[in-house]
Formats: structure tokens, sequence, C-alpha cells
């Protein structure tokens, strides 16, 4: 992985530094595209631009209430949207006492991962004897429970043919299915369990490892971004809602891709399951 370019790494430090008590900050990921920015007027002066997206993970030594969104929107604001991240965010007290798969994450991060930050004085790190190894047993028993819950809602919900039913409700179950099939892709490709649930920062986590986020629920034309904000909406806001509030075209359109999304998304965590098992008993035939 390229190195950050040192002004931009800079200012990526102070924000967070300086927004948080920071013992350690790696960065374990990016993506970088380069677009054209044209204009009508002017065309001479049309630019060359650099999108750079940063996945980061930071220990730190206070808790602060939506930390990880607000050092987010002050990266992206400073950078002029030229950067934006995400960010991890666990204090660094977790660290010693961790389920193996969440030490088998950090363990990967904090052994090939960039070191940006570290508080020399409280420094950020594992106490541990020997490397850390995925608890296979774990993650499926946490996918299943996932999916419980996705069937029960989808099964309640959309077998429901009452022409009085509320699209507003079905909405907000279409948020926890989606939400609940991208916790269980996090947990099965990388050991990972978020604690932050925000679902465009759960479709950024995904796309770390998959394009399928991406790919169902795309966020580049008007219409994309106004599907998307109709599934992102917090079920809170049924407090707020009025009758058929929810506009039936797009509500349709987003039905039909969360249908086949979750079910994309089972045969994904079937088929990674399937190959982290091979691969721990071929581990297992090598060892002995």
């Amino acid at each position: 992985m390229n190195a950050i370019e040192f002004s931009q790494q800079k200012e990526l430090l102070e924000v967070i530094t300086e927004h948080i008590k920071t013992s350690a900050i790696y960065c374990f990921g990016r993506h970088a595209n380069t677009y054209s920015s044209s204009r009508i007027l002017n065309p001479d002066k049309a630019v060359q631009k650099e999108h750079i997206h940063l996945y980061l993970l930071v220990f730190v030594s206070e808790t602060i209430e939506n930390s990880a969104s607000d050092i987010s929107d002050k990266i992206k604001t400073k950078s002029q949207g030229s950067l934006t991240t995400t960010v991890l965010i666990h204090h660094v007290q977790s660290l010693k006492n961790l389920c193996a798969d969440q030490q088998f994450f950090f363990w990967q991060i904090m052994q090939n991962g960039e070191l940006l930050f570290q508080d020399i004085n409280k420094p950020a790190y594992l106490n541990i004897s020997e490397t850390p190894k995925r608890n296979l047993k774990s993650a499926s028993s946490y996918r299943a429970s996932r999916s419980y819950i996705i069937v029960t809602l989808w099964n309640w919900v959309y077998n429901d043919d009452d022409v009085s039913s509320s699209d507003e409700v079905k909405m907000s179950a279409l948020h926890q299915i989606v939400e609940q099939s991208c916790l269980a892709l996090i947990r099965v490709f990388t050991g990972y369990t978020p604690n932050h649930f925000a679902l465009e920062y759960l479709f950024m986590l995904c796309e770390y490892f998959t394009s399928i986020t991406a790919d169902f629920f795309p966020r580049q034309t008007k219409e994309e971004k106004s599907i998307f904000n109709l599934l992102k909406q917090q079920p809170n806001t049924l407090r707020f809602s009025k009758c058929n509030d929810v506009d039936y075209i797009l509500y349709q359109l987003l039905e039909e891709r969360c249908g086949k999304f979750r079910k994309q998304a089972d045969i994904m965590l079937q088929n990674e399951i399937e190959r982290l098992n091979e691969a721990e008993s071929e581990t297992q035939k090598t060892n002995n």
C-alpha cells in the first residue's frame, strides 16, 4: 500500500488527534481514482482530480459520541472532498478483552497496516503470546443469527398481501434486512464486528472486500441517491412519518433490489464459510 501524500497525512492526523485523545492510528486500505473536472465555460481550465478513500483503525483513550462520523466529516471538509475515510474507533482498553475474531482482525492490521501515529507514552498493543486465529464456529453462529432475523422480517412483511400494509413500516424492515446482511458479510469476511451502524458506513466496510453493496445500491445518479436515501432512513423516522410518505415507484424498485441483495449476500456468505473451513482443515492436516 502506497504511503499517504505527506501534506494530507499531516492534516489527517491533526483532525483526529485534535478531536479525540488518540493512542494509535493505522491505515489498512485505500481506494484511489482519478476523475475529470470539466466545464462548459472555460473548458480549457478543466483539470484531472484524484479522490482517495482511506480505511483507518483508530485506538483512543476516551469515548466521544459520534466521533467516527464527525472525524470523517471534518477530513472530507478540510480536504475539499479529495480525501474521504471510513474510521473504526475503539478504546485502547478493548484490546485487553477481545473475542477471537476481533483479535484476529486487529492483529492483522497492527502487523500489516501502515502505522500513521502512536502515542509513545500510551501505545496500543495486543498482549498475546501467539498468532490469533479465526473462530469459524463463532462466525458461523453470528451469521446464522443475522440470517434468522432477515428471514423473519422478510416473511413477516413481504409475504403480506394486505393492501392496507404500511410502506413506511416495510421500508424500516428493508433497512434492517440490509443492515443485518452487511453485518454478517463484514464478520465472516474480515472477523470484525462494527460498533457503528449507519448504513453508508456499513456499505463502505463491505466495499473494502466486495463490490456487492455498490452493485446493488449504486449512489452516482440523482435517482440512485434518492433510492439510497430512502433505504438508509433509520427506523426512528417512523415517529414522524405520514401515511403513504414513501414514493411507490422507488419503493417497489428498492424492495426488488433488497430481495436480490440478501440472496446474493447469503450465497457469498455460504461460499466464504466453506472456503474458510476448507482452509482450516488443510492447515490442520499440514500441522499434523
